[in-house]
C-alpha cells in the first residue's frame, strides 16, 4: 500500500489526509505541536464560507464544488459541523468590493440576491442601510472549525492513520520525500509539506510567504438587537476599504468581528497577545455599519496567523518526491475539503492540472 508523510496537521493537511485514506493510502502525520493544535490558524470556533470575492471570482466559482466536498466529509465523519445563515456584503459606491463581487456572481451564475436600500432595512434591521447603494445577499455561512477538525481526527484514526504530535522538522529531502525530525527520520513514498505559517522556515526560496496577524472579537450586540442577530448573516466587504467581516451569533458562541484593514505581517512567536486597543479598534470600524455598535460588549479577543502568499493564490508545487502545498491569504479553511480531494487527484495522475487550477484561483 503507497504511504503518504503529512507534514502539518491544520485543515488542509488533514482534510488531504482524509482524501488519501479514501483513495487507499496509508498516512501519517507530524505535527510541530499538539494535535489539534490550538495555534494553527485553522483551530477557531467557526470560519466563514462564501462566494463573494471581488477580487478572485475563481473562489466564488469553486465554492458550489467546496460545499459538496464538505458534504462528502462530513458524510464520512457522520456530523454536519456547519450552519447555514446567508452572506451579505454593501455597495456604498461603484466599483467597491460588493459592486465587483455582484458582478463576478451574476457573470459566473452563482445564486443571489440585490436588495435595494429600504429591502436591506426591512430584512435586516440592525444593519446600517441610509448609505448603502445596495446589498449582496448570497448562501454561505459558518464552518465550525473547531467541530471539523476533531471529527475529522476521529474518523482518520479509526481508519489508521498516524498522528504524531509535538514533532519538529528540523530539515526536508525534497528529492527522496524524506525528513529529519526531533523524533528522527522519516520517508514515505509520497511527502506533503502543508506546514502553513511553518514552511518559509521549511524551504528559504519562500521568504516571500509571509505569516500576517488576523484580529477578531467576539462580542454580544446590546440587547434589543440580539433577536435580530440571533437569525442575521456572515459578512464581508461591508465597510468598504476597512474590510469588515465577521459571523452572527451562533448558539452560545458570541458574534465574531474583523477588520481586514488591520491584518500586517508579524511573528505568531511573540505576536499573538492582544490589548484593550486591539478590542476598540475593531469595535470603532463597525460604527455606521452596524446600529448601536458603540454598545456592543466585548467578551475576548484574539489574535490569528494565516500565511500570506505573494499572489494570494493556493500553490501546490512538486519539488522531486515531495508536493508543497499552501492556502495563501487566510481563504483555505473553506475550500479544505476541496484541497484534500484535489491532492488526491493530482497523485492519481492529474498533477499538471490540478496545479494549473489551484493557481487560476
Amino acid at each position: 500500500m503507497t504511504k503518504a508523510l503529512i507534514v502539518g496537521a491544520g485543515i488542509n493537511g488533514l482534510c488531504t489526509a482524509w482524501a488519501l485514506l479514501r483513495a487507499g493510502w496509508q498516512v501519517q502525520i507530524v505535527e510541530d505541536g499538539p494535535i489539534p493544535n490550538p495555534l494553527s490558524a485553522s483551530w477557531d470556533y467557526h470560519r466563514i464560507i462564501r462566494p463573494h470575492y471581488a477580487a478572485f471570482p475563481g473562489y466564488g466559482a469553486r465554492i458550489g464544488a467546496a460545499h459538496a466536498a464538505w458534504e462528502a466529509l462530513f458524510a464520512d465523519i457522520g456530523s454536519a459541523p456547519y450552519v447555514e445563515t446567508g452572506a451579505i456584503s454593501i455597495s456604498h459606491q461603484q466599483g467597491d468590493p460588493a459592486d465587483i463581487s455582484a458582478r463576478s456572481l451574476a457573470e459566473t451564475g452563482v445564486a443571489h440576491e440585490v436588495l435595494a436600500p429600504e429591502d436591506l432595512e426591512k430584512r435586516f434591521p440592525m444593519i446600517e442601510s441610509s448609505t448603502a447603494r445596495f446589498a449582496l445577499l448570497s448562501g454561505g455561512g459558518a464552518l465550525l472549525a473547531d467541530q471539523i477538525i476533531t471529527g475529522l481526527l476521529r474518523w482518520l484514526v479509526a481508519r489508521g492513520a498516524v498522528l504524531v504530535p509535538q514533532c519538529r522538522v528540523l530539515a526536508v529531502d525534497t528529492a527522496r520525500g524524506a525528513i529529519s525530525t526531533t523524533q528522527g527520520a522519516m520517508q514515505a513514498d509520497q511527502l506533503i509539506v502543508a506546514a502553513g505559517i511553518g514552511l518559509p522556515a521549511l524551504f528559504p526560496d519562500m521568504a516571500a510567504f509571509t505569516p500576517r496577524r488576523s484580529l477578531v472579537v467576539y462580542a454580544d450586540p446590546p440587547p434589543h438587537w440580539q433577536a435580530a442577530w440571533a437569525s442575521g448573516p456572515c459578512w464581508t466587504g461591508i465597510g468598504g476599504d476597512d474590510d469588515c467581516w465577521g459571523i452572527p451569533p451562533i448558539g452560545d458562541i458570541p458574534m465574531k468581528l474583523g477588520l481586514g484593514r488591520l491584518s500586517h505581517v508579524a511573528n505568531p512567536q511573540f505576536d499573538r497577545p492582544t490589548s484593550a486597543a486591539d478590542t476598540a479598534e475593531i469595535l470603532a470600524g463597525y460604527i455606521g455599519i452596524f446600529k448601536d455598535a458603540e454598545a456592543f460588549r466585548p467578551r475576548f479577543t484574539l489574535a490569528n496567523f494565516y500565511l500570506m502568499a505573494p499572489d494570494e493564490r493556493f500553490l501546490l508545487q512538486r519539488r522531486g518526491e515531495t508536493l508543497v502545498l499552501t492556502a495563501d491569504s487566510g481563504h483555505g479553511f473553506k475550500f479544505g475539503a476541496l484541497t484534500g480531494l484535489d491532492v488526491a487527484a493530482a497523485l492519481a495522475g492529474d498533477e499538471a492540472a490540478i496545479m494549473q487550477r489551484l493557481a487560476g484561483y
